[in-house]
């Protein structure tokens, strides 16, 4: 009877701790901060959404609930402050925030996260020491640039070494999305590569996805994608709209030095090959209107001129996948891309030779 009962409460035990094991549960201290509320967001459907809310009374609080698969999140107050990302998945966890930072504990995924980011922390470690040594009277640029570069390139073999060793985790496929914005199309692909089928069927991996399938849409050769955009005026045009033997579609700011050097240059190219058949369009990634009109009058810029005024966020820009300014298409009569990331001579060049090319069909 007892080793039947003994028994019983063994079997009772397993199935309290699976049970456990089901659901999450996110245990937190924040030193020095009053009671309120603590959220826990995530934003992987595009927008914030509230997982869960709770309490924080003398600086402790506790979350618990259940997740279907690892999910991209953040906890923060009840203000907007104090955003601390985390993956969440049915594990505990141990936040502990203080002055000297804060430290998660818990979850195979979280734990992976750390590791990339301890491997970006490192490199940013030794690029804001060189960047003080470089301050130093007698400093040795080249050889600190030098520094900089070997520790660059430790940092991305680190990285892509921590991808192929864990190529089927959710935080391996969290990590290379984050960097979207930051890849080039090749960068991006070559790490997408790596990545194991459940990694890939994750929202962060079909985010990859996503990206890469909208680089093969601007490839060479590709109907350059439409859009309608505003005018300086109000009004309204589309680039298909828009009559060219040849469109040079240039992404710009106003605060950028480099795209107003760009424009003195434009300004010639243009006046040069209109009377062949080019026409300019600039679709400006500014925020506010009255320093976009004053750029477009003071740099001359005659010809076509167009922005959401949404910035980096502009979906014109997420369309063609800019993320560094200035980005340049060149897009035929058919609006075909034929040519991509051309600037000064090479630009001019490449704009001579296709508008001779056209002048003889």
């Amino acid at each position: 009877m007892r080793k039947i009962l003994l028994l019983f409460v063994l079997v009772i035990g397993i199935t309290i701790a699976c049970k456990a094991q089901e659901g999450y549960q996110i245990s937190g201290k924040v030193n020095g901060i009053a009671d309120g509320k603590m959220l826990l967001v995530s934003e992987e459907s595009g927008k914030p959404e509230t997982l869960a809310a709770t309490m924080i009374n003398n600086g402790v609080f506790t979350f618990t609930g259940k997740v279907n698969q690892p999910v991209a999140a953040y906890l923060m107050l009840e203000n907007g402050d104090g955003m601390l990302p985390l993956i969440l998945e049915n594990a505990n966890f141990m936040v502990n925030v203080s002055g000297a930072g804060a430290l998660i504990q818990g979850g195979k995924q979280q734990e992976l996260l750390t590791r990339f980011t301890r491997i970006s922390q490192s490199f940013m470690a030794e690029q804001a020491k060189v960047a003080a040594e470089a301050q130093q009277p007698g400093a040795n640029v080249p050889v600190l640039q030098d520094r900089v570069n070997k520790a660059y390139e430790a940092s991305m073999k680190a990285t892509l070494e921590l991808i192929k060793a864990n190529p089927d985790e959710y935080a391996t496929a969290h990590v290379i999305a984050l960097g979207i914005s930051g890849e080039t199309e090749e960068g991006l692909r070559s790490k997408y590569d790596l990545l194991g089928e459940a990694a890939r069927a994750t929202v962060p991996g079909k985010r990859i996805a996503a990206a890469l399938e909208q680089y093969e849409k601007l490839a060479i050769g590709e109907v350059a994608p439409n859009f309608t955009t505003e005018k300086p005026d109000g009004n309204t045009f589309s680039l298909h709209d828009l009559p060219a033997k040849l469109k040079l579609v240039y992404f710009w700011v106003s605060t950028n030095p480099l795209c107003r050097q760009d424009n003195i240059d434009l300004v010639k190219l243009y006046l040069q090959y209109r009377p062949l058949g080019l026409e300019i369009v600039s679709i400006s990634l500014d925020e506010n209107r009255g320093e976009w009109r004053n750029a477009i009058g003071m740099d001359g810029m005659v010809w076509t001129n167009g922005s959401d005024l949404q910035g980096f966020a502009s979906p014109i820009a997420r369309l063609y996948m800019v993320h560094e300014l200035p980005a340049t298409f060149l897009v035929d009569t058919e609006n075909r891309i034929v040519a991509k990331g051309l600037r000064g001579d090479a630009l001019r060049d490449t704009v001579a030779k296709l508008l001779k090319k056209s002048k003889r069909k």
